[in-house]
């Protein structure tokens, strides 16, 4: 993804696609709930879309737990997510106090993903005011299964689905590196498209909805039924 947001960077009138793709349960399973396809079209701020921007996404950072040393009252992975967090929020133009979400891929079962959890959690505790891990986090994997090279961008689309319809800054953790954490940090368009619960939702009705293109609102139409687009 950074490689795309350099190429924007330096071409802010272009488009660039990232994807990524997995089915980690195949084979012998096929048609898990595991299994995850992303596409993000993204562009630069010169491009003309004629739409509301879905989000916004800062450059993804990645720290290194070697760089530092032991010390009391914290580890050296609390040390190493701390700076991490904080250039991904730099990246992003905002401040860490300011996040208000986190999507991550920690998963469950077993002594690493304790230890995964375990280094997170604290962090987000010391950098984060008034911060309930329970009701302020979303665990992909221990929800969907390990999904593999699909993780991370799958990832990024609910925290660009956060920031989209709740107007939330979300940091987007990356975990399963132990030595090396990632954190990538998606803010809100300048106007949020709320949710209303008592409406139908497009694309919860299943089949081939589901997976149509979710492209940002155009300027020029209203489309009548919340969670469409095209």
């Amino acid at each position: 993804m950074n490689r795309a947001l350099d190429y924007l960077q330096a071409n802010p009138d272009k488009s660039a696609w990232v994807m990524n793709w997995d089915a980690p349960s195949f084979p012998p399973k096929d048609a898990q709930i595991n299994e995850n396809m992303v596409v993000l079209f993204l562009v630069g701020p010169n491009f003309k879309t004629e739409r509301e921007p879905l989000a916004w996404i800062g450059r993804a950072a990645t720290g290194n737990v070697r760089d530092y040393e032991a010390k009391a009252g914290t580890t050296r992975a609390v040390q190493a997510w701390k700076a991490t967090i904080d250039s991904a929020a730099r990246n992003a133009g905002v401040s860490v106090p300011s996040l208000n979400f986190v999507v991550h891929d920690a998963g469950r079962g077993g002594e690493a993903a304790s230890e995964r959890i375990g280094a997170l959690s604290q962090t987000l505790t010391e950098v984060l005011p008034d911060y309930n891990f329970s009701k302020q986090t979303f665990n992909t994997p221990a929800l969907l299964g390990p999904m593999g090279a699909g993780t991370a961008l799958t990832d990024v689309v609910l925290a660009i689905g956060r920031a989209n319809h709740l107007g939330e800054k979300v940091l987007v953790a990356g975990t399963t590196d132990a030595q090396h954490p990632t954190a990538v940090v998606v803010v809100p368009p300048s106007k949020v498209t709320a949710i209303d619960p008592d409406k139908d939702w497009f694309r919860a009705r299943g089949e081939n909805n589901a997976y149509l293109p979710w492209w940002g609102r155009r300027h020029d139409t209203n489309y009548g039924m919340q969670g469409y687009s095209y």
